[in-house]
């Protein structure tokens, strides 16, 4: 495992993961989202954020957390290994919920100085409502491609018990 894509729905873990790889492979780590997202959540132009992942994807070992599927075919083609974090639906439900409501007490920064508000959080832009309008095309999606990209090594798992064995111990 050298060049690395994690993927999988809102709340699976996919950012907490690739943090714990790079600190236990020092390997760099690059999280879309925060390529994705200006400030005032906005989002960045096509054409920095292509270059923004081709400049994370140069090297011979990289971690990269995210789906962005428009983009994959810059990234995919480069890894020898996609992590699936395929969580159910209830769970990752509970972990949005919790965190955003987490976030927005604590007025924690997500990315690039963008914060979690209770509006935005009922609003049509809702973590929640993209949660449950990408979840099941995700998993069509992603169970295709695992029967199609065969020259890559799928980690798929559909528990949280399942991740901690990615975790290489100290």
């Amino acid at each position: 495992m050298k060049r690395i894509v994690i993927i999988g729905s809102c709340g699976s873990g996919k950012t907490t993961l690739g943090n714990h790889l790079s600190e236990n492979l020092g390997y760099p780590v690059a999280d879309l989202d925060t390529f994705y997202w200006l400030p005032n959540w906005t989002f960045r132009p096509s054409e920095e954020f292509a270059s923004l992942i081709e400049d994370a994807t140069s090297t011979d070992c990289w971690i990269i957390c995210g789906n962005q599927s428009k983009y994959r075919h810059l990234i995919w083609p480069k890894a020898d290994t996609i992590i699936w974090l395929d969580l159910p639906l209830y769970v990752l439900l509970w972990r949005v919920i919790s965190r955003s409501i987490r976030r927005i007490i604590d007025k924690k920064e997500i990315c690039n100085g963008n914060r979690e508000t209770f509006s935005r959080l009922f609003s049509s832009k809702s973590i929640v409502k993209w949660l449950l309008g990408s979840y099941f095309r995700h998993r069509r999606d992603y169970l295709e491609q695992m029967k199609t990209m065969t020259d890559v090594k799928w980690i798929h798992t559909r528990s949280s018990k399942g991740i901690r064995f990615l975790i290489p111990k100290d």
